[in-house]
């Protein structure tokens, strides 16, 4: 099993990167401080959803590969005992 860990910063930094080339790439004016702050702000959020996400898909995998793997055992009832007092 592979562990793909990517942290929030990580994916943060490749967001943000990605967003300013992108940008850059178009025929806008050069990006304003405002501009770099929202850009920053929203790779943020985004890497907060996608981390969210990769862990909730990588948590459901883990349950499946262990449900596969597990035999299903049937658990036996309980008798009761009698009581003393029963007994006698």
């Amino acid at each position: 099993m592979e562990k793909q860990k990517s942290s929030k910063k990580e994916l943060k930094g490749l967001i943000n990167d990605t967003l300013q080339e992108a940008i850059s790439r178009l025929a806008l004016p050069e990006p304003t401080k405002k501009v770099k702050k929202l850009i920053y702000r929203n790779a943020k959020k985004l890497a907060t959803v996608y981390s969210d996400m990769m862990k909730r898909e990588e948590k459901k995998k883990r349950k499946l590969e262990r449900a596969d793997a597990a035999p299903k055992i049937k658990k036996a009832k309980k008798v009761k005992k009698p009581a003393l007092a029963e007994a006698m």
